[in-house]
């Protein structure tokens, strides 16, 4: 129930990014950090990075996208605040037991979220 209510929130936020201008350049965003924490796998080397994935999104454009494999590690909004998360998420991320990785299941920096949920 709970991963059904951040992707609500995330999908709600997705809307009003996309009907909103777009900025030329994000100015620094302060951050809105969950206490509940996400487990991580990314595809392929397990020892990736979250901070790689979310940059892999953002360079894709638009207004983010999805990665699923443990998990499903979604960025969604407005991609000019995704130096603003990638900091924050690089303060968070830990990597643990040589299996996963563990941050803060849901950082809203700007009109940018990222959200993991179970699958």
């Amino acid at each position: 129930m709970q991963q059904l209510s951040q992707l609500v929130a995330l999908a709600m936020l997705a809307t009003s990014a996309l009907a909103g201008p777009l900025q030329p350049r994000a100015p620094p965003a302060d951050c809105y950090i969950n206490k509940n924490t996400a487990w991580w796998i990314p595809r392929g080397s397990p020892n990736t990075a979250p901070t790689v994935t979310l940059q892999d999104i953002c360079n894709q454009g638009g207004v983010g996208g999805c990665e699923q494999n443990l998990g499903r590690f979604c960025v969604l909004g407005d991609l000019d605040y995704c130096d603003s998360l990638k900091s924050t998420l690089g303060v968070y991320q830990k990597y643990k037991n040589d299996t996963h990785w563990e941050f803060p299941s849901v950082i809203q920096c700007g009109n940018l979220t990222l959200s993991v949920a179970a699958t």
